[in-house]
């Protein structure tokens, strides 16, 4: 009987890839309002997931990213703090959040209008996100709902 060793190197490297364990991914602080107040909160950086892709939306997020009614329902309140104002990311304002939902900014000298960031919930949710999500909305800027601490 013959053994093929490509195939039994690939599944063994296959097993050992799946029993690393992986580590916290790096938190990054964001400015947000929480209707009351402006607050510092956190937002996991790199840890994604690729739920349902669209062309200008993806449905990526934090591990902590959850698909509960009451998740669902705290972005939902996030989406009606936003203020007639001008969020930009990494200014006094880069977004809203309530809960462990924040609706904010990201990129590089990237900034948007009330009407923007409430029209970027609207596109992530029709996109098929029912979670987190981003919406792209060119030169490297995002609108992106995502799960937050601190808020």
């Amino acid at each position: 009987m013959k053994y093929y060793q490509p195939i039994q190197f690939s599944v063994i490297l296959a097993g050992a890839a799946f029993a690393i364990p992986s580590s916290s991914p790096p938190t990054k602080a964001i400015t947000l309002s929480n209707g009351d107040t402006t607050v510092g909160a956190e937002v996991n950086a790199l840890d994604t997931r690729d739920i349902f892709a669209r062309a200008d939306v993806d449905c990526k997020g934090s591990s902590l990213c959850s698909n509960s009614q009451s998740f669902k329902d705290s972005c939902a309140r996030a989406r009606g703090k936003i203020e007639d104002t001008t969020y930009t990311s990494g200014g006094a304002k880069s977004g809203v959040c309530d809960g462990h939902c924040g609706l904010f900014v990201q990129g590089s000298g990237c900034s948007t209008n009330g009407a923007g960031l409430a029209n970027g919930y609207d596109l992530i949710r029709a996109g098929g996100c029912q979670a987190c999500g981003s919406l792209h909305t060119g030169g490297g800027c995002l609108i992106t709902m995502n799960y937050v601490t601190g808020c």
